[in-house]
């Protein structure tokens, strides 16, 4: 009899939310395998369980965090199974940060404890998180993003350098309890990112065996183009979702069909590959003695269509359409 807790840490921007809220809809069907998925508050990620030690607002912070983790071991430890918990705040570093050894207390009755870090190349994740930002406020001119944080290392209070998130894993628990899984890999996995975690669970279904939760994804961000030109013009408000939506239909209509937009110039990109080149192979070897040939996968500048590639036509027509579609006296761009 074993019993078994995976941590699912995030990061974010790894498709946390489509996994979160794919297990949680299919938590009796896991459970039939061995799976428990279980609620933590008004979420179906585990978020609450966080904030024992980050400052959660509604609805994702719990009363006595630390209890409810004493009674999802005393539950679970000393009976067979396996306890899936799944949160990408736990793998925040600013500004506030769990405390691993803590952490690793609080679940040291079971008999085996997994650690899980989904970690995708810097240019990507990056552009993510710019987009995910620009959902709540205005992030700046792109430049000065950009800049800050490859200086620091850091995005929103998110590691970007990832020895640094690996370092912080270590202070509670063992190499052989961490797995970090490339988000490029993964998501190339014939069940993608769900599969890949059916995998990581043992259990014997494929992801299509699962039922979808709403529409079957979850959090998706706009074409990354769309976003930026949206933010520039709402400058400094942050862009309404519905001259996102204009934007994307006008890039959709002027841009090669199929070909992934990136915020970046081809420069940036080199820019930003640079910077974490020497960081992301010393995280393979930290991690070589229990994940041998593990490597962050870059972007793939070929895949891509750059910012300077956006032809010039776009923006009067953009320009047109919001003064034909505003009524009068609206401000279309601004909330």
């Amino acid at each position: 009899m074993t019993s078994r807790i995976v941590i699912h840490v995030g990061m974010h921007k790894t498709a946390t939310t489509h996994i979160q809220d794919t297990f949680y809809h299919n938590r009796r069907l896991l459970r039939q395998h061995g799976v428990t998925v279980p609620r933590i508050g008004a979420c179906r990620g585990q978020h609450g369980l966080a904030s024992a030690w980050i400052n959660l607002p509604p609805p994702y912070g719990i009363r006595h965090p630390r209890r409810a983790w004493q009674t999802l071991a005393r539950a679970h430890a000393a009976r067979a199974g396996t306890l899936f918990v799944s949160s990408e705040e736990l793998s925040r570093l600013f500004p506030a940060r769990v405390d691993m050894a803590e952490l690793r207390g609080l679940i040291s009755a079971f008999d085996r404890v997994e650690l899980i870090c989904g970690l995708r190349s810097q240019g990507s994740f990056l552009q993510s998180v710019y987009q995910q930002i620009s959902v709540e406020r205005h992030p700046g001119p792109l430049t000065t993003f950009v800049d800050t944080a490859l200086e620091r290392g850091v995005v929103d209070g998110l590691a970007l350098d990832y020895t640094a998130l690996y370092r912080q894993f270590r202070t509670g628990f063992a190499a052989s309890e961490i797995r970090l899984i490339c988000y490029e890999d993964a998501v190339r996995h014939p069940g993608g990112i769900v599969g890949t975690f059916l995998d990581i669970l043992g259990v014997p279904l494929r992801a299509d065996q699962l039922q979808p939760f709403a529409q079957g994804r979850s959090n998706v961000s706009p074409m990354p183009l769309a976003n930026l030109v949206a933010n520039r013009v709402s400058a400094p408000n942050p862009a309404r979702r519905d001259l996102v939506t204009l934007v994307q239909a006008h890039l959709e209509e002027g841009l090669p069909a199929k070909r992934r937009t990136t915020l970046f110039t081809r420069s940036e990109l080199r820019r930003i590959a640079r910077r974490f080149e020497a960081p992301n192979a010393q995280l393979s070897a930290m991690v070589q003695a229990v994940q041998p040939g593990f490597a962050i996968q870059p972007m793939r500048p070929a895949e891509l269509l750059f910012r300077g590639q956006m032809p010039d036509t776009i923006w009067p027509a953009i320009a047109a359409d919001l003064f034909r579609s505003a009524p009068e006296g609206a401000n279309l761009w601004r909330g």
